[in-house]
């Protein structure tokens, strides 16, 4: 998928998750392009494609060409709990539900679980955030994941380094985990994170 493409898919998911299109400023910072003229660029080119359409003098000045309404979508449960093994969608573990476009909450085994603390900020998870997770025991490498140690619910990014699986923070506040130190009875990958809906 090129530069274009992924731009068009996080305007998409922007609009699906918050109700409001990214800035330039946003756009730019999201994909490392140093200029507003090269964000534009990319813009142009979605515009001419027939998949936005653009509003000048105004910092969100961009629409998604046919798209639903927003609050229309998929339900998913946001847990307040998290069970050892597997996600349980009991009565007693949903705290509230969301809903989200399909196209972020993609196929069975999708929930949410809150953000707790600032191990994640360096991937722009912040304390407060609700994360989309997708039920998947064996991560690949890289991926953030959701584990439950013991029986605290974490998001890390998951690394396989020299035949060890390691829990890897984006702070360096914080320190790997390393997983081969840790019982199977103690430690259970939940779910690869698939996407973030931030309150503001």
């Amino acid at each position: 998928m090129g530069k274009k493409e992924r731009i068009y898919e996080y305007i998409r998911q922007e609009v699906a998750l918050r109700g409001l299109p990214p800035t330039i400023r946003e756009i730019g910072g999201r994909f490392d392009i140093a200029s507003t003229n090269g964000v534009r660029y990319f813009l142009g080119k979605l515009e001419k494609d027939g998949l936005i359409k653009r509003q000048s003098r105004t910092a969100r000045g961009i629409e998604i060409v046919g798209r639903e309404m927003v609050g229309q979508g998929k339900p998913v449960p946001i847990l307040g709990r998290v069970s050892a093994g597997e996600p349980t969608f009991s009565e007693e573990y949903i705290e509230d539900m969301l809903l989200l476009d399909d196209s972020i909450a993609k196929g069975e085994g999708v929930f949410a679980v809150r953000v707790k603390g600032d191990s994640m900020i360096g991937a722009g998870i912040n304390d407060g955030d609700l994360a989309i997770v997708k039920k998947n025991p064996t991560p690949q490498n890289g991926e953030i994941v959701v584990a439950l140690i013991e029986d605290e619910v974490t998001l890390k990014r998951f690394i396989l380094k020299r035949g060890k699986a390691i829990l890897r923070p984006e702070n360096d506040a914080y320190t790997d985990i390393d997983l081969s130190s840790l019982g199977h009875d103690r430690i259970s990958i939940i779910g690869t994170v698939q996407a973030l809906v931030r309150r503001y």
